[in-house]
């Protein structure tokens, strides 16, 4: 807080809309059933972990929310809601089409 006791202006907590996304869809999953937020925190751990030790070693880590997607997509598959061949597929249609018309329902 300020002197005068008012907060500060937030800083925007996604930088980008698919980051927001990812967060959602990481939270819906877990309340859904579908894993633990135990097994979230350790799967989304070892991905910082890797990201650490690759920027340790000189090279450029992807970024946070990255991370996020990356951990997402490895518990999807341990979990059997998705598989490697349906990611890859579902980049390729993003990369051919472009995001808002593979994600539109209908």
């Amino acid at each position: 807080m300020n002197v005068e006791g008012n907060s500060p202006p937030l800083e925007p907590v996604f930088n980008e809309p698919w980051e927001a996304r990812a967060f959602a869809l990481v939270v819906a999953m877990s309340q859904a059933g579908h894993f633990t937020w135990g097994q979230w925190v350790e799967t989304l751990a070892n991905e910082i972990a890797q990201a650490m030790a690759i920027e340790a070693a000189g090279g450029k880590p992807a970024s946070y929310y990255e991370q996020w997607q990356s951990a997402a997509e490895k518990l999807m598959i341990d979990k059997g809601m998705t598989s490697v061949d349906q990611l890859r597929a579902r980049r390729f249609a993003i990369a051919v089409s472009g995001p808002t018309h593979v994600l539109k329902s209908g």
